[in-house]
């Protein structure tokens, strides 16, 4: 129910360590200059996966031993290969080259990789709000739950992950998930399987004044929640990816909240159902956790199975498109749309804007519920610091020493709108606000800085349409 805050001190440190660093370069990639029209591949050489099995990274090439590939495809096959092979998060740096080999015509593929490290325990700390901006309007500790979050990546050398999760104090969670990215030998079936415990001392029962409002009594339990799910993944190429769900979800509802009008729709304590959830993914990024080129497109589905207790039946989307304007000028555009089928949508279960990704920038602290939504988020960005390798030369390991960043000055401009008619406040009238059913819209300024490991840091200040000045800290992309 909460926004989880990872504060990652291991990373933290990291980003410190290398700003003392005293070597830069750029990255560079291999041209191919020559007048032959075709070239054959003789093979695929790899280094520096330690850990990596190789056919995971062939797995992600775009040339193979035995092309035949001509002279002008062969540098963007190389640089795709090197982005596929980026993109599975595995390493902190990838170079894809050539080298001539012993024909005429022939050469080899030389693949070096720096692998990451896969291994991190982290520090957990919730504030019982919806996010970071939210609660800095009262800064309250006393709501604190604290733990780990322990993720083994790449294990077995398989890409793939196992994560536990024990979560004390205000709220508790405990919980472990596992995917196997591929189990048949052309590497294009997956699966996935996960379940959590959530006992909740403190839960969100209703809006007002477009922010929600946080029931407690003492230490009893208001919400508790037992989720377990298992997936299906279907990878039949590089870059379409189709998901198959099923979710188990069991609530156990105090009587305090059960008489809050709306929480619920049902009088029962306990409340069990099951929802399939199906995405078919498509996605042309040049790096996912920032891209800058490229573009990106989902539809999932989430069909309730049916039950009297509960509807819980939608549609969303995601598309995003990112171009390069002129040399570090760049521009991205993205649109999220979700539409929600039936009535019966009990507090618990709403999502509407102001939750994760979907949210309007200067409207950070706020909630919008509705039956249906839609955004569109704009960002034109100048790279102040193309992306550069540092070094840092007294830390032996490559998985720490070489650190890739880069930072970007950007401006903004979103906006958004949320349906919710009147038949919903009949049987939720805690869910009306004056933001629904109203353009929302807001614009600024910011800093984006980017490293190894995923990390992006952004400072962004905005203006919204009610005239209200804000500042937020993400550390996610923008779109």
């Amino acid at each position: 129910m909460g926004h989880h805050v990872h504060l990652n001190f291991t990373r933290c440190l990291i980003v410190f360590l290398f700003l003392t660093g005293i070597h830069f370069q750029l990255p560079g990639k291999q041209i191919i200059h020559d007048t032959l029209l075709h070239w054959i591949i003789d093979g695929v050489r790899i280094s520096g996966n330690k850990i990596t099995h190789s056919r995971v990274i062939l797995r992600e090439m775009e040339v193979h031993a035995g092309d035949t590939i001509s002279t002008g495809s062969l540098n963007e096959l190389l640089d795709k290969s090197r982005e596929n092979i980026f993109n599975t998060r595995l390493f902190n740096l990838v170079t894809v080259e050539v080298e001539h080999s012993s024909g005429f015509d022939r050469i080899t593929i030389v693949v070096s990789v720096i692998e990451r490290w896969y291994i991190w325990p982290i520090p957990f700390f919730q504030i019982s709000d919806r996010n970071l901006n939210a609660w800095w309007e009262s800064r309250d500790f006393s709501r604190l739950t604290y733990g780990v979050d322990l993720t083994f990546y790449n294990m077995r050398g398989r890409n793939e992950t196992l994560k536990l999760i024990a979560h004390f104090g205000f709220n508790q969670s405990y919980g472990l998930s596992y995917k196997i990215p591929y189990i048949n030998r052309k590497q294009t079936i997956g699966i996935g399987f996960g379940a959590t415990v959530d006992i909740n001392r403190e839960v969100p029962v209703y809006n007002e004044q477009n922010q929600p409002v946080y029931y407690k009594n003492g230490n009893q339990t208001p919400l508790q929640l037992i989720f377990a799910y298992a997936d299906l993944i279907i990878r039949p190429n590089y870059f379409t990816t189709h998901t198959l769900s099923i979710e188990y979800n069991r609530y156990y509802l105090s009587d305090d909240v059960l008489s809050i009008p709306g929480f619920s729709l049902a009088d029962q304590k306990l409340q069990e159902f099951f929802n399939l959830c199906y995405m078919i993914k498509n996605d042309h990024r040049d790096v996912h956790f920032y891209p800058l080129q490229g573009y990106y497109f989902d539809i999932q589905v989430n069909l309730s199975v049916p039950n009297t207790l509960v509807e819980n039946t939608w549609v969303k989307t995601y598309v995003r498109k990112y171009w390069k304007f002129a040399e570090r000028l760049y521009f991205a555009a993205g649109f999220i749309g979700q539409a929600s089928l039936g009535s019966n949508h009990p507090y618990y279960l709403a999502r509407g804007v102001g939750y994760g990704r979907d949210f309007i920038r200067g409207y950070e602290v706020y909630v919008v519920d509705g039956q249906h939504f839609a955004l569109l988020k704009t960002n034109l960005k100048y790279a102040i610091i193309p992306l550069t390798i540092y070094n840092i030369r007294w830390i032996r390991t490559t998985k720490f020493n070489t650190v890739p960043y880069a930072l970007y000055a950007n401006c903004f401009f979103d906006m958004g709108y949320v349906y919710a008619p009147d038949e919903l406040f009949s049987t939720n009238p805690y869910l009306q606000n004056d933001l629904q059913n109203k353009l929302m819209a807001g614009a600024g300024l910011g800093i984006d800085f980017t490293t190894y490991y995923d990390i992006v840091i952004r400072l962004e200040g905005s203006i919204n349409l009610m005239a209200k000045p804000g500042f937020a800290v993400h550390l996610i992309a923008p779109i």
